[in-house]
């Protein structure tokens, strides 16, 4: 898996966490306001096509209420990444209420793969519900959220949301989440086109604030009908009707159609400005979101803060970002309608235009925006470059699905085609223990040439399959351990970032063949040149910590298994919250275990088990490991059943495995021996001494009657001591009485 950060990923921009301002022109609806005021449902859906005023109508509610909470985030299409989403709404809600701790939730969201709904989550609903007043959680725009991972979570969210908070969803279409249940219950109210719906009186203050036109009640009667009381289309009108010598006769020709709007935004927004103006609106439709600088480098203008300073105050079209006045998106209506006309007009420059935003953000150290501008622009190399560069920091931070989406963007062909892209893929997948496409691009990189080290550090294509193998095991132990003893060999060099790192997973594979020495050996190596890399330092010692257990030096042990421990929870180094930092509990539980501290191996391992159940394919050897220590504890504790569960458990891992090592199949070997010892143990210990008498009897070809007849008995009386036998065996038939009566000794 990724590593150790080469440089962090951006933090979510600060633009997103602005609540937009109360602009002079919108029209006040305080009944809509006051409606929204009044409500305790926990999730307020505001859903309604582009232009009807979502937006404005729930940034009128805020500014009406100013002793009224309103943490707000307006949503893009980098938040389809779970971390990038959650980091945004705990900083919003920070912001919103300074008591709100939120470092717990952080502190999840920094792991590699976060546990957003087991243990994110949980933590901010408690947090929530000790605020010291209420709270409005605003996602606008949340059309842009298409990740079904997201969309579980939010819905998680909403389903435990304390009285102290309110959520306001405001999109375009109506979310996945499970509206009828919140319905059903009373925790969710609505608002839609219909209630965003202008009236003639409201559309007529429109259009004197947007015009200074004052229409008369008719002709405002007939351009609400037209529009059907649509604000943008009604704004857009306003627009025309500045100067206009006769606005009845606009009123009756104007229809409201959707290319009729569409020639009024070019008409009176694109037309009226100055060619030069004209042309960076035109060229700047490329960017989600823009800064004079960005602009300048897209555009080559110079004058691009004059130019977008000019036009946003004389139309609504432009949308300010945050309080300083640097960032600005357009309105979707108006981005739609220039790209469209850049589309007509110069098609060829948008590659070109992509390929500018790219650098520039590449500059600026906004890889996200980097990559989708280089992808946009059809210059996959360049993409793959700076996934490159970024792919290990940003799946380190918990961004494993801002990577994955990169990859769905380049596609499986382009995929398919670079074995460098093919690379990143499958670590990518591996991370979170997708094995189908795993083995897809492993396939692709072991076929593939790529001359010199990978942009990462790793050595070769060659070296970063078998690191691979050897890091997550899929492919059975005897693959991981040969795999592993590639690495080292590719990866001899001392100065390579990647040599402790392989050395520490030879390590492991080592331990899991049952070679002991070996595999100390090799976890002293990875140490002895003190490795940057998190995971190689962590499970080095953790390595060395199960071998001293074995050999009996507990002290050595437990000072090894709880400094892997600290490296493992420890947020700034990578692997907190993640699969691998699941790892050191096994050792730490091995070493109470051992200690006869047996309740707080049993803690150990249970905590260790439930991180590893999240990632269930991730690395299975480890998760082997937790269970087969943890049946060990379970049985020293008495609880057999326990014990039993979890040996089962093991056994289906280890048949699950395309093959499963002769070491781990003795330990299940050995454990289920226990087991079965223990239960002949408590099973003989309730057996009378005339039951076992029958018991000894069953195998043999003799019928009830005669087996009767051999202990002086009557049939119905050894029929009586057979069923008594069959329930504490807990069987139904003869056959099954002995065989688990030879299983467990008592035959």
């Amino acid at each position: 898996m990724p590593l150790a950060p080469q440089q962090g990923p951006e933090l979510p921009v600060e633009t997103e966490l602005q609540a937009p301002g109360v602009r002079a022109e919108w029209v006040e609806r305080p009944g809509l306001a006051g409606y929204l005021a009044g409500l305790t449902a926990r999730l307020i859906l505001v859903s309604a096509p582009l232009g009807y005023g979502k937006t404005t109508l729930v940034a009128q509610w805020r500014a009406s209420e100013a002793d009224r909470r309103f943490a707000w985030i307006t949503l893009g299409s980098a938040d389809n990444d779970p971390r990038t989403l959650w980091w945004q709404i705990v900083q919003a809600l920070q912001r919103a209420c300074p008591e709100l701790d939120g470092g717990q939730v952080l502190q999840v969201l920094r792991a590699p793969v976060p546990d957003i709904g087991g243990a994110a989550i949980p933590v901010l609903v408690s947090e929530l519900g000790e605020l010291t007043a209420p709270v409005v959680l605003v996602l606008d725009s949340y059309d842009h959220i298409n990740e079904a991972s997201c969309h579980d979570q939010i819905a998680l969210l909403l389903l435990q949301l304390p009285s102290s908070a309110q959520v306001v969803l405001a999109t375009r279409t109506a979310p996945p989440l499970p509206l009828p249940r919140l319905r059903a219950a009373g925790n969710m109210a609505e608002i839609g086109a219909r209630e965003l719906r202008l009236t003639a009186a409201e559309a007529a203050l429109l259009v004197r604030a947007a015009s200074g036109v004052e229409l008369s009640k008719p002709d405002a009667g007939v351009l609400t009908e037209r529009t059907e009381g649509w604000a943008a289309g009604l704004y857009l009108a306003a627009l025309s009707l500045r100067g206009h010598p006769s606005p009845a006769s606009f009123v009756r020709q104007f229809t409201g159609h959707d290319r009729f709007i569409a020639d009024l935004l070019t008409e009176e927004v694109l037309s009226r400005q100055p060619a030069e103006i004209r042309q960076f609106l035109v060229r700047t439709a490329v960017l989600d979101r823009f800064c004079a600088p960005l602009c300048d480098a897209v555009t080559g203008s110079g004058h691009a803060a004059k130019i977008i300073d000019a036009v946003s105050r004389d139309n609504a079209f432009i949308v300010p970002l945050d309080e300083t006045g640097r960032w600005f998106r357009y309105h979707h209506l108006f981005a739609q309608l220039l790209r469209g006309q850049l589309a007509a007009v110069e098609p060829d420059l948008v590659p070109a235009l992509h390929a500018r935003a790219s650098a520039w953000h590449r500059q600026a150290g906004s890889a996200d925006e980097a990559i989708r501008h280089a992808l946009a622009a059809g210059d996959v190399a360049a993409a793959i470059d700076l996934v490159g560069q970024h792919w290990s920091s940003y799946v380190d931070s918990g961004r494993v699905a801002t990577v994955r989406g990169w990859m769905r963007s380049l596609g499986d062909n382009q995929i398919a085609a670079n074995p460098v892209a093919a690379h990143y893929a499958a670590w990518a997948a591996a991370v979170v223990g997708d094995q189908d496409p795993v083995q897809r691009w492993l396939a692709v990189i072991e076929e593939g040439r790529h001359d010199g080290p990978l942009p990462d550090g790793i050595r070769s294509l060659e070296s970063s399959a078998a690191l691979l193998r050897a890091t997550f095991g899929f492919a059975g132990i005897r693959d991981m351990r040969a795999a592993a003893a590639t690495a080292v060999t590719l990866e001899s060099s001392p100065a390579s970032p990647w040599h402790a790192t392989a050395r520490a997973v030879f390590g492991a594979a080592l331990y899991f063949s049952g070679e002991l020495e070996p595999a100390a050996a090799q976890a002293r190596e990875a140490l002895a040149g003190k490795p940057s890399h998190a995971l190689a330092r962590m499970l080095a010692r953790t390595v060395l910590a199960l071998v001293a257990v074995e050999q009996g030096s507990l002290d050595r042990a437990e000072e090894l298994a709880l400094l892997a421990r600290g490296i493992a929870a420890d947020p700034d180094l990578g692997l907190a919250g993640g699969p691998q930092s699941s790892i050191p509990y096994a050792a730490t539980g091995a070493v109470y275990a051992a200690r006869g501290r047996l309740r707080e191996a049993r803690a150990e391992l249970e905590r260790g088990l439930r991180m590893r159940r999240r990632w269930f394919g991730v690395s299975p050897w480890y998760t082997l490991e937790i269970l087969l220590r943890l049946a060990a504890v379970l049985l020293e504790l008495g609880d057999r059943r326990g014990a039993a569960t979890l040996l089962d458990e093991a056994g289906e891992v280890l048949t699950a495995l395309p093959d499963g090592a002769q070491a781990q199949l003795a330990r299940l070997d050995r454990l289920q021996r226990r087991l079965d010892s223990r239960r002949a143990q408590a099973t003989a210990a309730v057996l009378t001494e005339r039951e076992l008498a029958v018991l000894r009897l069953l195998p043999g070809h003799l019928s009830l009657r005669q087996i009767g007849q051999q202990l002086s008995l009557s049939q119905n009386t050894i029929k009586t001591h057979v069923r008594a036998i069959y329930r504490k065996l807990g069987v139904s038939a003869r056959s099954d009485a002995i065989q688990q009566a030879r299983r467990t000794g008592l035959l």
